[in-house]
């Protein structure tokens, strides 16, 4: 009895709220020192002594879990945009200026862009001309090139060899980097043709367009990027990525 007893108050006043405390948990921690008692009677003080550790932790600091992902920059976002971001718009926090493709690229083009050092984008805009006509993936255009899904000359009519899904799942998720793929000076003037392969109906948003709303949009739809347009719809504008909205999050709030 006295060895339970000193489990049962060890549990209340030492061991609930130090975890608690520290990485923020309720339900899972009260199973656990449940568990560990012995005797599920004190289910409910248990939760309750959580619940306050956690409330008051979280007042002061993140819990444990919530810092390491940003010691390892993970792109992650919380549940709720803070509140002090309603003065912001999606233009004053988007990437701009956007590269864009045409809907038929010259391969040279694509390959310029993507080996380009300065810039790491993973999501390209597809304009017709300037208005939006969807959106393509670094990824794909990877695989289009290093399956050379092009014509053999940039005035000729010649087809597009077809390419197969299992194209792409066979590269994912590691897909090679531009620097392995081999393009000749010949295959640079060919003509790549995107209509295939992007995602015609890409998500856009105004650039007036309020910061907590664009960031329910990401978290609601699990978008990766969000191409700002103007009244026109022209997508000369911006575009919005996961990451992008994480920094903005992490660095002015």
């Amino acid at each position: 009895v006295t060895l339970t007893v000193y489990l049962i108050g060890m549990t209340l006043s030492v061991w609930s709220p130090t975890s608690g405390g520290i990485v923020r948990m309720t339900l899972s921690l009260t199973v656990i020192m449940v568990e560990a008692t012995g005797n599920v009677t004190y289910g409910l003080p248990i939760m309750l002594v959580l619940l306050t550790a956690k409330i008051v932790g979280d007042y002061f600091v993140e819990g444990l879990y919530d810092i390491h992902i940003k010691l390892q920059s993970v792109p992650f976002l919380h549940l709720e945009a803070p509140a002090t971001s309603h003065w912001l718009t999606a233009r004053e926090v988007m990437s701009a200026p956007v590269t864009c493709f045409n809907r038929i690229e010259k391969v040279g083009t694509i390959v310029d862009v993507l080996s380009n050092t300065s810039t790491n984008h993973n999501g390209f805009p597809v304009v017709v001309p300037v208005a939006i006509c969807g959106l393509i993936l670094r990824s794909q255009l990877i695989v289009l090139l290093k399956h050379k899904v092009f014509v053999e000359l940039a005035r000729s009519r010649l087809t597009q060899r077809k390419l197969q899904l299992k194209d792409f799942r066979d590269a994912y998720p590691r897909f090679p980097p531009i620097q392995s793929i081999h393009v000749s000076q010949d295959e640079r003037e060919c003509m790549m043709d995107l209509t295939e392969f992007m995602n015609p109906t890409p998500y856009t948003v105004p650039q007036e367009t309020s910061l907590p709303r664009v960031f329910k949009l990401f978290r609601a739809l699990g978008l990766r990027h969000l191409v700002v347009v103007d009244s026109e719809n022209t997508v000369r504008t911006g575009i919005l990525s996961h990451c992008s909205i994480e920094n903005t999050f992490f660095f002015f709030f």
